[in-house]
């Protein structure tokens, strides 16, 4: 009986070639984006669980709450609050810091920058990474230790052993290699390279050690077997207010306590909550269970092909169906039968899917920048995942036609009175056919807004003139002005330079300093919170920023200038101020979102308005002179902070240059050469502008891509399930079609009938997907501080483009079959 099965199961395959060919590919694919998809999202949910320990290793965020801004979410703390924390809660058992730590290395004739983690000692006894060479436990035990992943090891000293070779580190110690590590997988937060002691560097940052207003750094604790991370979230916010200090200054009492709240969260959670971090960048929950409903629907899409031309196709094997009954099959038997062959298209149709995902598989890695793995042979959950659904799948399609068939009346078919199933399978095919388009409908208009929103991120006007100019980092530590500014003016006075200016804050550069500031005469106990940047005389021409309002910093007028005392020098005593807080006067620029945060009425109502700013050992006064357009430091997704810029005399980290249009190339070489000139030590760090802001949403720009692709795939499959069912349809209607141009009819007139005929069901989609479309779309849109707003014309231009594809698929087909001679039509059957 089995062999019979399989005998007719194949013969059906051969004799309906377009059919098969139609149903196995749409299936292929369709099963193929799934597992894709599905793979994506495996690797996104199971980030960092591959330490012993990771159920009890936590990350610790911080909700910063500044005055009139919105509140922001950042995987930084404070230095000092991992001792804190390991003090207060005895159910903690390590805690471990990390630093970033831009450093310069040589090597030979050579110096490279890079970006160095400075890591507390037990860091690598909490994570237990794999060492290649070295102990874990004590890799980081010398203050001098370096423990570099493998890419490092080769870069600096090629096939050679590195294990207990040195590092020259440009100012500093030579840097002993303790260990080596695989480099990072794709499937971890952490972003590390070259990992050093905390304390071999902890002098540099040891005025922030005791500093709970400074965000630098990311703490990680590992809580004692047992202990209930839920109850210390619980007691943080009350912990908090009490163990940071208030600071008092002329501009009131801050209680950071009140301003940085504390949470815990478990590294295994970290990649799926996304806030700000200097590490690698996470995905939501809401993103990742969109492309596993994207995987859902092109399921769907392709199950509910498989199913229409099953059940089409088997309406046309109602005699052979009744013959079988007659000689004793039963209906069991019949139903086997149908969802066995159903089954085997299936099974046939997931082999092939495997061979498309083992084919795409390397490029789509490589473009997602993961190590994604698919191997049925190792991997005990892929294989028994694929063939639950190649069989959910099979029997789904089968199950409808062999109930349906196995129900008929022998004696009725057999008589002529039905060849096949009547209007009730047609109804389902087209209710089915309407499911499938409201899907590709609502995947089109949502492609459409997610392309349409980062077009808009990227193009939107961000208050500056991102083309053209060039950002140099990496000036040492505590670099002198003086040295700094010569660079910077002959660097303004090259042929190929407009402008050039040094800052400590540029666009996109993650990075934000906010001072409390206090208008005279206003309620001490108001805190009123500025972003501030020091700046360059040049910096609102070399941005290109607008000013609305009063004039630009002026090198004619040394009023304009933040004169501080120099530091004092390594050792030496602070120098004496009898108990009292100097004032230091300067000139400000004001962005508008700061002239409205102060309770000015106008920008031109700011203007000579003077307020304070600062606190700990000085106080500054500060005299508006300017007002300049708002302009977004940040991406699109975030709010615009009000902002103050001034000029003072202490060094800066960036230097940017605005490029006159012409030899670019040249240009560059001439300011690369300025600076070597005068940091011959250092390695030239250069980055375009633009390049920087496009950065900002690479991982939007990748995430469009795939999911225009996807829905692209499952737009094609809809088509091929249409081409099918027009196929079908126009098969069935041959003797129809013969009598009507037998009595007159064209071939556009049969083109409009079965055109018409699929339109409905096309038209009934629209009216189901527009509303969907719309509420997810816009509950998308709303996480966006700047964003689109939805057309209705997007939405008709989707039902338009459907209405089209419909048109285009059946009017094809249905026009060769008009075309067909009458009489070919009436000797049919």
């Amino acid at each position: 009986m089995l062999k019979n099965y399989l005998m007719v199961a194949f013969r059906n395959l051969l004799k309906h070639k377009l059919y098969s060919a139609i149903n196995i590919s749409g299936l292929a694919v369709g099963l193929a984006t799934c597992v894709l998809i599905l793979l994506f999202v495996r690797n996104e949910t199971t980030h960092d669980r591959f330490f012993t320990d990771a159920d009890r290793l936590y990350q610790v965020v911080i909700r910063a709450q500044l005055p009139g801004r919105q509140a922001d979410n950042v995987a930084s703390t404070m230095l000092p609050l991992a001792a804190a924390l390991k003090e207060s809660f005895p159910e903690i058992e390590k805690t471990a810091r990390v630093v970033q730590s831009p450093t310069v290395f040589k090597r030979g004739d050579e110096s490279f920058s890079e970006q160095v983690r400075l890591v507390d000692p037990d860091f690598f006894r909490m994570f237990d990474f794999t060492f290649l060479r070295g102990d874990r436990m004590t890799a980081l035990d010398q203050p001098n230790g370096i423990v570099l992943t493998q890419s490092m090891a080769k870069k600096y000293f090629k096939d050679s052993d590195p294990l207990g070779q040195t590092l020259e580190i440009d100012g500093g110690e030579p840097a002993k290699v303790t260990g080596v590590i695989p480099d990072m997988p794709s499937d971890t937060h952490f972003d590390l390279e070259i990992i050093r002691p905390y304390a071999a560097v902890g002098t540099a940052l040891r005025g922030l050690e005791n500093n709970w207003g400074g965000i630098c750094c990311e703490t990680y604790l590992l809580l004692k077997p047992g202990a209930d991370a839920a109850a210390i979230n619980a007691r943080l916010p009350a912990w908090i207010k009490t163990a940071a200090p208030t600071l008092n200054s002329p501009q009131g009492s801050v209680n950071l306590g009140e301003i940085f709240t504390p949470r815990i969260r478990n590294v295994k959670d970290i990649h799926t909550d996304p806030v700000q971090s200097s590490m690698r960048p996470s995905t939501s929950y809401a993103e990742i269970l969109t492309f596993a409903a994207v995987a859902v629907l092109v399921l769907a899409i392709a199950s509910i092909n498989f199913m229409n031309l099953a059940t089409a196709r088997a309406t046309q094997r109602a005699r052979e169906v009744s013959v079988r009954k007659v000689v004793g099959a039963s209906r069991g038997q019949i139903i086997m039968q149908f969802i066995g062959e159903s089954l085997l298209l299936t099974l046939i149709g997931l082999l092939l899917s495997i061979a498309l995902v083992e084919l795409t598989l390397p490029a789509y890695s490589a473009f997602l920048d993961k190590e994604l793995t698919f191997n049925l042979f190792t991997d005990p959950l892929l294989g028994p995942a694929l063939l639950g659904l190649a069989l959910v799948v099979g029997i789904a399609g089968g199950a409808y036609p062999a109930f349906f068939l196995s129900s008929f009346n022998p004696a009725r078919v057999l008589k002529g009175a039905s060849s096949g199933v009547g209007g009730g399978s047609g109804r389902l095919r087209m209710a089915l056919v309407v499911v499938q388009f409201a899907i590709s409908i609502s995947l089109m208009v949502a492609t459409t807004v997610v392309y349409g929103q980062l077009l808009y991120a990227q193009n939107k006007n961000l208050g500056f003139d991102k083309e053209n100019t060039v950002i140099l980092t990496g000036f040492p530590r505590g670099a002198d002005r003086e040295r700094q500014q010569t660079m910077v003016n002959t660097m303004a006075k090259l042929d190929g330079v407009s402008h050039a200016a040094g800052t400590d804050v540029t666009p996109g550069d993650g990075n934000e300093n906010n001072t409390n500031v206090r208008m005279p005469g206003a309620d001490p106990n108001q805190l009123l919170v500025l972003r501030q940047a020091t700046v360059d005389w040049d910096y609102v021409k070399t941005l290109g920023l607008q000013l609305v309002a009063g004039r630009d910093f002026d090198r004619n007028r040394p009023a304009d200038q933040l004169v501080l005392p120099p530091p004092p020098a390594p050792g030496a005593a602070p120098a004496a101020n009898n108990g009292e807080r100097p004032t230091y006067a300067a000139s400000v620029i004001l962005n508008e979102a700061a002239v409205k945060r102060l309770g000015f009425t106008s920008n031109e109502d700011a203007l000579g308005k003077e307020f304070e700013a600062g606190g700990g050992n000085s106080t500054l006064k500060l005299t508006i002179i300017g007002v300049i357009a708002d302009f977004h430091f940040r991406s699109v997704h975030d709010p615009i902070a009000p902002g103050m810029f001034y000029v003072d005399n202490g060094s800066f980290t960036d230097v940017l240059v605005r490029i006159k249009a012409g030899d670019t190339q040249k240009t560059l070489a001439a300011v690369e050469r300025v600076w070597r000139e005068m940091y011959p030590t250092r390695p030239v760090q250069r980055e375009f502008l633009d390049t920087r802001i496009q950065n900002l949403y690479v991982r939007e720009a990748k995430t469009s891509q795939m999911f225009a692709t996807f829905s692209g795939l499952a737009i094609l499959i809809a088509c091929l399930g249409l081409f099918g069912l027009a196929s079908f349809t126009a098969e069935r209607r041959t003797k129809e079609i013969g009598l009507r141009k037998v009595l007159g009819a064209s071939v556009t007139d049969i083109v409009r009938l079965l055109v018409w005929q699929f339109s409905k069901p096309v038209l009934v989609a629209n009216l189901i997907a527009w509303p969907v479309a719309w509420y997810f779309m816009n509950d998308w849109l709303n996480g966006f501080t700047f964003r689109i707003d939805l057309n209705p014309l997007l939405f008709v231009a989707a039902g338009a483009v459907a209405l089209a594809i419909a048109w285009l698929t059946v009017g094809l087909h249905a026009a060769r079959v008009a075309q067909a001679k009458p009489v070919t039509a009436l000797r049919y059957e």
